[in-house]
């Protein structure tokens, strides 16, 4: 019966993975250059030699080659991920260039740039956050670096090499050379390092430790001492663990029915005077006095059992061979032994397929190098006569030198220099495993599920998390790291998602986005809104990501910096916006802490330092900052009737005494988005309050109204009407050359001249800038436009401050009808044209009408939720110390403030979201002129409205009722013919301006989305 359980587990030992039941996983990168650097000629080739070794050892390999830094962090992020399971082991691969700057250890990719200590870390990924990631899983990972270079450092303060590398706890870690060193790199078919290493790895019944020990004893050898691996064991990591179990002991003679396939000889290398081949000398170089080796770092190498040659492999069969043996007949035995016998041909056919390539490639560098030698030595070398004596022979090393102190002072002794006097390129290398079958899968599967494609649209359903990692509290002056990708899992569940039309949110509160079908990525750009925040890492507030149909987006970052602050603390935001080929997909926020100074528990690391390694990790797959100005416009992508051509995000750092701000534009039409920051002179809130009046005087001079008292009749009417039109004309002048920014001059005229600018969108947090009332020049002023609100379909929106507010303006509505709110002034506060305009609003379908008074305006809000509210009444704004409220509008008994609107809204539990239309006219006691709308605007708008119209100053009591006739007059009427677009009425609307020269068309705003379409019920 034990010798029946003895051949149980020697076969189910050898089934690879199967008796440890673990999941083998590997990742292996090879990077032969970056930006500006002479490329590791044998870099890809090492790296296909030591994934095709691992996979035929049952690892599941994912390559990647010469990738940029997002491509080679997602995929080092993957690997972290798919260490979960307690019961899996990775193997980590990296053939390529290191530094070492800004104290830490860096893996340089395509496009990373050394120029100086700032550009590695932009550009670099560094090797910690990866090491963090890792150390998340608690499983047996093994970190192997090879870093040929040429030691050369032009740069201050970045040095080739790496640092000693912390294992942490479960990992393992091998550099192919010492720490603050470079490894050879020299003309082989692959680095020493891959070729020792491999070799070793399919030493059967070697521990990974005796693995490593091996091959750092190989490489002293093979380069005589020049090149010192170094490697560093984690406190629980697994050193026993055994890639190919041993299968000499107990070995009974194979069936002569069946014999198995006989096991490919390996050469080995040339014997050494003690006898040790690859493994120790007599003695070992263990550090530690009772033989064993603590967790850390060690310089010596190898295991323990004197030999040379491999033991020969044992394939024994049930029940034969040995009189001893259980004679049993289990079906299920015998099939075990079958698959064993199976892999073992395989793995042999594996690695005579390499043995040959590795032949090959040798064999042509060797020729080729000869043929270099022999046209060398036709002629004689300088200071060389012909005919002289060869120098001497290079001297091996004495043997007697038994130790070596590093350079860094560690004690561990050195592994004795070779006796053989063979150069490196003359020692026999080992066989090689050959490459993977063609239909053998390259990459793991993604955990995520794949994208639902809708069959009646052209679209795919691509559902992610958007993640946003940041500290929940932080410093004032205090730079840190802001993430954000679109993840598959829920990584940082306090972010609150908004969707934009077209999109949607899930229950577990992801992004369900529509994404064109046809395709396996899409293009992202995320803006980033931090209001408080400076950003310091060179680059700017909008970031190119790339969206997979499977699996996480590529990583942005953002480094930065808190304001001071005058309070202990204040609550903050970062907000993202995401877009794709200039549509916008949704936002995310997440709302953190800024503290004036550290809580006295901060001596303790910091919350950065502390995140998850998961988050941690996802910052390596940060797309590098780009340029903080967009120089160049670059036209390129296709029109979306539902995406606006030109949208526009404006910020300010203080929106309400203006100054600096930040733009960034998207449009379906540009190759990307533009970015650039501004200013705006405080005192430009003051001059629009002076031109708001004088507008109002010249159009009172022209067509008397009541509602400000001061009608005034003009002698010549045409001439007055001219000179209204040239005073409206030279203020839009002004305003576009005083303070637009050049950012949005150079694109709109590099959309209006290849005729792609139709429509145009506006998000600003202050609204103070009058963008309808705009006319462009040219930069050599030959070509003129006339006012953005006549010329294209333009729409304001406000960005998100409330969790009621729609994110983005809805794109499609249904006229239901009106709702109108007329309040029965008396006396002098009478508006004689309101009854037309209410009138004419009542022959509309769906026409209701509510009294004025407050509790009757209530229960609109409570009962319409959508179609449009009309409020046609008194409207006024005051100075902040006046008494009254700054902003209002006049019901019959009570004036309604923003701040009192937004507790009412919030009471009607914000039901639906209407459109409503404020034609607030002026009571006659307005202190300021400018300002109603952007003390309404906003406020509606947290509301949950889909839109608002108001106007910029006070209006004039005839003039507001025929705008809002010909508006609602006109949606009737071209409703009737399909869906229309309500900025197009508005441009209609407004050009009545030029017939009647009065500025009231001009006054007025319009919230919503610029593409927004009424469509008939």
């Amino acid at each position: 019966m034990r010798l029946f359980l003895a051949v149980v587990v020697l076969m189910s030992m050898a089934l690879f993975s199967a008796a440890r039941g673990e999941e083998r996983i590997a990742l292996v990168v090879a990077n032969p250059a970056y930006e500006g650097s002479q490329a590791i000629a044998n870099a890809e080739l090492s790296a296909e030699l030591v994934a095709a070794t691992l996979r035929s050892l049952g690892f599941t390999v994912r390559q990647v080659s010469d990738g940029d830094r997002a491509d080679v962090a997602r995929a080092m992020y993957d690997f972290a991920k798919s260490l979960a399971d307690p019961e899996s082991v990775g193997i980590f691969y990296y053939v390529g260039h290191t530094v070492q700057a800004n104290d830490r250890n860096y893996l340089l990719t395509r496009g990373t740039r050394i120029d100086s200590k700032e550009a590695v870390d932009q550009t670099a990924l560094p090797l910690d956050l990866f090491m963090q990631a890792l150390e998340a899983t608690p499983t047996l990972k093994v970190v192997l670096l090879d870093n040929p270079g040429d030691g050369h450092n032009p740069t201050s303060g970045v040095m080739q090499g790496l640092a000693e590398v912390d294992p942490l706890t479960h990992a393992i870690v091998a550099l192919s050379a010492k720490p603050r060193s470079v490894a050879l790199d020299e003309a082989r078919p692959v680095t020493v390092f891959a070729d020792a290493l491999t070799a070793a790895l399919v030493r059967r019944g070697a521990d990974i430790r005796t693995i490593l020990a091996s091959v750092r004893q190989t490489i002293f050898e093979k380069t005589f001492g020049e090149q010192w691996p170094w490697v560093a064991y984690g406190r629980s990591a697994d050193t026993a663990f055994v890639l190919t179990p041993d299968q000499s002991a107990g070995a009974a003679p194979a069936p002569t029915e069946a014999p198995p396939l006989p096991p490919v000889p390996q050469p080995a290398p040339p014997m050494e005077s003690s006898g040790s081949g690859y493994d120790l000398p007599p003695g070992g170089y263990i550090s530690g006095s009772d033989g064993s080796e603590p967790a850390g770092s060690e310089y010596g190498s190898g295991g323990s059992d004197g030999s040379s040659q491999e033991q020969p492999p044992m394939d024994v069969a049930p029940g034969s061979g040995n009189p001893d043996a259980w004679a049993g007949n289990s079906a299920d035995e015998a099939a075990q032994y079958e698959e064993y016998k199976r892999q073992g041909a395989q793995r042999q056919l594996q690695e005579a397929q390499a043995r040959e390539r590795y032949e090959e490639e040798k064999k042509r560098q060797e020729a080729a190098a000869a043929a270099q030698n022999n046209l060398g030595e036709t002629y004689p070398k300088d200071g060389d006569a012909t005919g002289a004596e060869p120098p001497p022979t290079t001297e091996a090393p004495p043997s007697d030198q038994t130790e070596v102190v590093p350079e860094d002072g560690m004690t561990s002794p050195a592994p004795p220099p070779p006796t053989d006097t063979k150069s490196p390129s003359e020692v026999e290398a080992p066989p090689k495993p050959a490459p993977p079958p063609v239909d053998q899968a390259q990459t793991p599967p993604s955990g995520g599920s794949p994208a639902l494609q809708h069959p009646e649209t052209d679209a795919v359903e691509v559902v992610r998390h958007p993640t946003i990692d940041a500290p929940d509290e932080i410093v004032a002056g205090e730079t840190v790291t802001v993430s954000i990708a679109l993840t598959e899992e829920q990584l940082t569940p306090e972010v609150k998602v908004k969707a934009a039309p077209g999109s949607s949110v899930t229950e577990d509160g992801a992004l369900a986005m529509a994404m064109p079908a046809g395709a396996e990525q899409w293009p992202i750009d995320i803006d980033l809104f931090a209001s408080g925040f400076d950003l310091t890492d060179g680059g700017k507030w909008s970031r190119h990501t790339t969206l997979y149909r499977q699996g996480d987006s590529d990583f942005v970052r953002f480094d930065v910096k808190a304001r001071p602050i005058t309070k202990d603390s204040k609550p903050a935001q970062f907000i993202a916006r995401i877009y794709s080929a200039g549509r916008f997909l949704g936002s995310a926020s997440r709302s953190v802490t800024v503290r004036r100074t550290a809580p006295v528990e901060a001596a303790a690391p910091s919350a950065t330092a502390e995140r998850s390694a998961a988050p941690a990790m996802l910052m390596l797959a940060a797309a590098p900052p780009q340029p903080a100005v967009s120089g160049d416009i670059t036209l390129g992508g296709t029109g979306n009737d539902d995406v606006p051509d030109l949208d526009v995000t404006i910020l300010y750092d203080d929106p309400s005494g203006l100054g600096s701000g930040q733009i960034i534009i998207h449009s379906p039409h540009l190759a990307g988005p533009v970015t650039d920051t501004f200013s705006t002179p405080p005192e430009m809130a003051a001059w629009l309050d002076s031109e708001y009046r004088r507008l109002l005087q010249l159009g009172l001079s022209l067509r008397g109204a009541v509602s400000l008292q001061q009608p005034a009749a003009s002698s010549d009417p045409d001439a007055q009407k001219r000179f209204v039109t040239l005073a409206a004309e030279g203020f839009g002048d002004a305003l576009y050359r005083d303070y637009v920014p050049k950012a949005f001059k150079d694109v709109f005229w590099s959309l209006r001249g290849q005729g792609e600018l139709h429509s145009i969108q506006i998000t600003s947090n202050s609204p103070t800038l009058p963008w309808e009332l705009i006319r462009p020049r040219s930069a050599d002023g030959s070509t003129a436009d006339g006012f953005l609100g006549m010329g294209y379909r333009l729409a304001r929106w406000a960005p998100r401050s409330t969790a009621s507010q729609v994110d983005n303006p809805l794109d499609r509505m249904t006229f239901t009808g009106v709702a109108a709110v007329a309040p029965s002034y008396v006396d002098n506060q009478s508006l004689r044209f309101q009854q037309d305009e209410i009138a004419a609003l009542s022959k509309l379908a769906g026409y209701r009408r509510f009294d004025g008074d407050f509790i009757s305006f209530e229960k609109l809000v409570g009962e319409v939720s959508t179609g449009f509210i009309h409020f046609s009444g008194h409207g006024e704004v005051n100075q902040p110390s006046s008494g009254r409220p700054v902003f209002a509008i006049d019901l019959v008994d009570q004036s309604l403030d923003p701040d009192t609107w937004r507790a009412l809204i919030a009471a009607a539990h914000g039901k639906g979201n209407p459109f409503y239309f404020f034609n607030a006219c002026d009571t006659g006691r307005s202190q300021m002129l400018g300002g109603f709308v952007q003390g309404w605007g906003p406020a509606v708008l947290a509301g949950g409205a889909s839109g608002f119209i108001g106007g910029m100053w006070p209006l004039t009591d005839r003039a507001a009722a025929a705008f809002s006739t010909d508006f609602y007059g006109g949606i009737s009427t071209r409703i009737k013919d399909g869906p229309v677009y309500l900025a197009e009425i508005l441009q209609n609307v407004r050009r009545e301006f030029y017939q009647t020269g009065d500025p009231t068309y001009l006054a007025y705003t319009f919230y919503g989305n610029a593409n927004l379409q009424i469509v008939a019920q």
